[in-house]
């Protein structure tokens, strides 16, 4: 893609459970109640290598967005023996500047332990080139602050859809209709139907067969049934 040609990028990789936690099986009881492995592919990496690849993605992000373009990022805290790590191990060796650190307070996850507090706030990670275009009075009067309260998006078809209105706030935050948005990872399409909704243009890749024609299925059947 070329240089300086993107509005703003809202995307959620693989978080690499498998690869940090040792190759977590599905068959596990408590990680196959919650149906988290994906279609094909099978988010174990060896860490080290999935950390530079992130930097790599971080990096082609920051080259394509426009010098007043935003990266939303989110991403969360992985535990491993015992030990919590934060996203910004890696994101930090990355080109892209971290203008704010947004909190997306979950209200509940999964308790696959009982030895830590319930883990139900994920990260956004708000990159930018230069100082990005911002429309704050653009998003509902309970998204101003830096803390969202979105409940998580029922698993369907996806292990991890985003919720409308996380994409929808980053969204209005930070760009105009007629503007273009990119998820590298697009997944089952939330980031296209709502740039559609908000009358963005919209460029979205996915390795997933099935992921990509489930995009294009709930394009196909309008925007009405997915937001009523």
């Amino acid at each position: 893609m070329e240089d300086n040609s993107v509005d703003c990028i809202v995307t959620s990789p693989p978080y690499n459970k498998k690869g940090l936690l040792g190759n977590v099986k599905p068959s596990n009881q408590v990680w196959g109640k919650f149906q988290i492995d994906y279609n094909t592919y099978g988010d174990d990496m060896p860490e080290d290598e999935y950390q530079a690849w992130m930097v790599e993605v971080l990096n082609q992000c920051h080259r394509i967005i426009k010098p007043n373009g935003s990266i939303f990022f989110n991403h969360k805290p992985r535990r491993y023996k015992n030990r919590c790590y934060l996203p910004t191990d890696f994101t930090s060796q990355s080109n892209a500047e971290l203008y704010q650190l947004i909190i997306w307070d979950r209200r509940n996850s999964p308790n696959l332990r009982n030895d830590i507090l319930v883990p139900c706030t994920e990260h956004i990670y708000w990159f930018c080139k230069d100082k990005p275009k911002v429309f704050r009075n653009a998003v509902a009067p309970d998204y101003k602050g830096e803390v969202w309260v979105i409940n998580p998006e029922r698993q369907k078809e996806h292990p991890a859809p985003f919720p409308p209105q996380l994409v929808r706030n980053c969204i209005q935050l930070t760009t105009e209709e007629g503007d273009t948005v990119l998820d590298p990872f697009m997944g089952s399409g939330t980031t296209a139907l709502v740039s559609e909704e908000l009358n963005r243009k919209w460029i979205g890749f996915d390795i997933d067969e099935k992921y990509a024609k489930i995009t294009t299925e709930r394009l196909k059947e309008g925007l009405s049934s997915f937001f009523v």
